[in-house]
């Protein structure tokens, strides 16, 4: 971005330098593309939700934020790119179909470019045949709520075989085993934009009805979220 803006930039190698006392200009044209961590949500209700397709436009894809994508393939999900575009960064039409997941292990080197996705990779894997285990998680801890509590606690509730751990001295580790029906039950966002729309997503794929205490926390970063959902055709 501030290479668009005329900034004086040298990468080499993990290096980077900026040359002081530069005059900025805001380029004619900045195209900015679709949030990848907004889009995460759909990609996995595209996933769990039998009998769909979904297809979100012009979504970031810069490989250093969308861990998510490389995960869920690996769990076998029918995801391809399309219309693929690299001006300031990288952005494609994502498609996402239904698909019958499996359980994986996330190491600890994919959690940076994911971070913010793990609680809906929980649900993704909830859904997943067999165990999934994601490595290096103790940072979410320390979002806008402990996540790895929240999300535990909620999916518990509603029936998935889940837990946190810790492991190599200080770090934790989610153990998610998957199944394919659960019951729906009443959630808590904890005040949590994240984990607010994980148990959304998860809600729509269970066998009964949901109730969750607050969705008032969605404001903070997609605030379109509910009237998104309603409009999607069944």
């Amino acid at each position: 971005m501030l290479k668009a803006f005329g900034a004086k930039i040298k990468i080499s190698g993990n290096q980077v330098a900026l040359s002081s006392g530069n005059r900025l200009n805001i380029p004619k044209n900045l195209f900015v593309p679709s949030d990848f961590s907004s889009a995460a949500f759909f990609l996995v209700l595209g996933l769990i939700l039998k009998k769909s397709r979904i297809r979100l436009k012009k979504v970031n894809i810069n490989p250093t934020r969308c861990g998510l994508l490389y995960a869920l393939k690996k769990m076998g999900a029918d995801i391809y790119l399309k219309n693929q575009q690299n001006e300031i960064e990288p952005y494609a039409d994502i498609i996402v179909k239904s698909s019958q997941l499996k359980g994986i292990t996330v190491g600890p080197s994919l959690i940076p470019s994911m971070i913010d996705e793990v609680p809906i990779f929980c649900v993704a894997a909830a859904f997943a045949r067999g165990k999934t285990e994601i490595k290096g998680v103790k940072e979410l801890t320390i979002k806008e709520t402990d996540r790895v509590k929240s999300m535990v606690s909620n999916l518990k509730k509603a029936g998935v075989n889940i837990q946190s751990q810790s492991y190599r001295k200080d770090n934790l580790k989610i153990i998610i085993k998957g199944c394919q029906k659960y019951s729906g039950t009443e959630f808590k966002s904890y005040a949590d934009h994240r984990t607010a729309m994980s148990m959304i997503i998860f809600a729509l794929s269970a066998q009964s009805s949901s109730k969750i205490d607050n969705l008032s926390c969605i404001n903070k970063s997609y605030p379109d979220f509910i009237s998104v959902i309603k409009s999607l055709r069944r």
